[in-house]
C-alpha cells in the first residue's frame, strides 16, 4: 500500500485524491484549492469535482464568481471516503489492539519513520520499535511468536513489510548514552503503541 496515499490502492485516478481532499475538513473549498490539497491538475480536479456533483457526493455552492465544493456526508458512499481518508489512523488503532492483546507486554511499543508521519511507498516499510523486558529471553517461544504474528498482520493490513526493531530493556541505558540514529527517528515522529511513552526511552542518560 502506498502509506502517503492509501486511496491509490483502490484508484490512482483523480478521483479518489479529490474525495480525501474533501474529506479532511467540513469547511467549503474552491476548486483550486482542492486541486492543490490532490496534488492534480485544476483541470482535472474541476472534471472529477462536476461529476462528483452531478452523483450528489459532492455538493456545490455559489460564493460571488467562484463555486465552493464539500463532501456529502449524508450521501451513501461517503463512509467509504472516510474509510479511505483516515487509513492511517486505522493502521494505528490495529497495531495498539494487536499488540494489547499480547500474552507478554513490551515495555514499550510504537511506530516512526515514514508509516509515522504518512509518507512513503508501496516499498516502505511499517517501521516498529519494541522494547522487550528484561526477564524476556530474545528467543523466547511466545514471545517471537508475538513478533512474528505481528509482522504477518502488518502484511495482510497493508502489503507492506514490518520492519521491527527490537531491543531489551537492558539496552535503554547505552542507547540512550549512544543515540543511534534510530532515536533521533523516534524522537522525530514515534506515535506510542503500548506501554510506557517514546518520552521514556528519549530521555538524558
Amino acid at each position: 500500500m502506498n502509506l502517503s496515499k492509501p486511496f491509490t490502492t483502490l484508484s490512482p485516478g483523480v478521483d479518489c485524491a479529490v474525495l480525501v481532499a474533501l474529506s479532511g475538513s467540513t469547511r467549503p473549498r474552491t476548486g483550486r484549492e482542492v486541486a492543490r490539497l490532490a496534488g492534480r491538475s485544476k483541470t482535472a480536479v474541476q472534471r472529477v469535482l462536476d461529476r462528483l456533483v452531478e452523483h450528489g457526493l459532492v455538493d456545490r455552492q455559489t460564493a460571488g464568481d467562484a463555486f465552493l465544493y464539500t463532501l456529502n456526508r449524508e450521501h451513501l458512499l461517503s463512509p467509504a471516503v472516510e474509510v479511505m481518508a483516515a487509513a492511517r489512523n486505522e493502521l494505528v488503532d490495529r497495531l495498539r489492539d494487536a499488540i494489547a492483546r499480547w500474552r507478554i507486554q513490551p515495555v514499550h511499543g510504537s511506530v516512526f519513520g515514514s508509516a509515522a508521519r504518512g509518507e512513503g511507498d508501496l516499498k516502505s516499510d511499517v517501521d516498529l520499535f519494541i522494547v522487550r523486558p528484561k526477564k524476556i529471553d530474545a528467543e523466547d517461544p511466545a514471545w517471537r511468536r508475538q513478533l512474528d504474528e505481528l509482522a504477518s498482520s502488518v502484511r495482510r493490513w497493508t502489503g507492506n513489510h514490518a520492519g521491527i526493531s527490537e531491543v531489551s530493556a537492558q539496552e535503554i541505558p547505552r542507547l540512550r548514552r549512544e543515540r543511534p540514529p534510530v532515536l533521533r527517528e523516534l524522537a522525530a515522529d514515534a506515535i506510542d503503541l503500548a506501554g510506557r511513552s517514546a518520552r521514556w526511552i528519549l530521555k538524558s542518560p
